[in-house]
Order: C-alpha cells, then structure tokens, then sequence
C-alpha cells in the first residue's frame, strides 16, 4: 500500500491497473475516432469492440475509484506544493469519474437503442428497454461527457507541463506509476 511507499510513489497493483487502464482506454479511443470514418454498413465491428472495450474501460475505472479511496492518500514528490500535487490528482479523480459514469450512460445509450451489448462475444443482458427517449438522453450525455473527458485529460496534461516547468517534478510522474 501507499502508507510504506516513498513520497511521489504508488502501490504495485495501483501502477498495474492504471497502466491497464491506459492502454485499454487507448484502444477504445482508436475505435472512437474511427467509427465516424467507417461506412455505416461496416461498423458491426466496431459497435462489438466499444461496448467491449468500454465495459473493461468502466470496470477499471470503477475499480480504481475504489483503490482511490480505499488506500492512503500518497504524499506529493518532493518539492511540488501539496496544493499542486492535489489540484492534479483531483483532475485525475474527476477524470476516473466520467470515465465510470460514461459507462453507464453508453450502455443505456446502446440498449436505449436497441444494440445488443457484448463483452467480445459473450452477451450482456438489457437493463433498459429499447426506448427513443432513452437514446436520445443517453445518446446526447454519451457524446458530451466524451468531448468532457477530452478535456479533463488536456487540462491534466497541460498542467503537468506547469508544474514541470515551475516546480522541475517530471513529465514522467504523469506516467502510470511513475510519481503519482
């Protein structure tokens, strides 16, 4: 855990599910950014693929939220204030958040519309009727808290670079594992 840990370092398994989250969150971003450029006759694919990838995506993040909360508060790497240090894990918490929560408003976006969700192949039973109402809340909410995570993760980058340049802690902290 976090507590026998030097300050700026996180636990074994907290490095390990945020470089799991990352990289299958990368993926799941590729098929965002394809979807628009693919015909709409040949997406079958790539619906699979992000109700999928965005299932392992949401049961990461929700179990990361846990891990959050549930193991002691790192102290910041030496010489960057404990104000900064916090500022940029709150971004990151609130980008954990959407993270969760855009899981649950994409599957009732997907059964809202009617889609058969699957976890590569195997089927996720319908929580929500086929609903137009539905898709169209959850469509709406899906797309917008996409372009919100955008955000969250440009403004942590960009004030990763701040604190790099004002506080010399490291581009390489913002790496999973590397100095919280």
């Amino acid at each position: 855990m976090t507590d026998k840990l030097p300050a700026g370092q996180q636990s074994w398994r907290s490095t390990l599910l945020g470089w799991a989250l990352t990289a299958t969150f990368a993926v799941l971003f590729w098929n965002i950014v394809t979807m628009p450029r693919t015909p709409l006759d040949q997406r079958d694919f790539l619906h699979v693929m992000h109700y999928s990838v965005g299932l392992v995506v949401f049961v990461l993040a929700v179990i990361r939220i846990r891990w959050w909360f549930s193991e002691p508060t790192p102290e910041p790497p030496q010489g960057l204030p404990a104000a900064s240090f916090g500022f940029s894990r709150a971004i990151l918490l609130a980008l954990l958040l959407v993270y969760a929560v855009e899981g649950f408003i994409g599957f009732a976006y997907a059964w809202g519309t009617g889609h058969p969700v699957s976890l590569f192949g195997i089927a996720v039973p319908a929580l929500l009727p086929q609903s137009e109402p539905t898709r169209m809340a959850m469509g709406y909410f899906h797309s917008a808290l996409g372009f919100y995570y955008l955000m969250l993760f440009s403004i942590w980058i960009a004030f990763g670079v701040y604190q790099h340049l004002r506080y010399r802690v490291g581009l390489m902290r913002l790496l999973p594992g590397a100095r919280v």
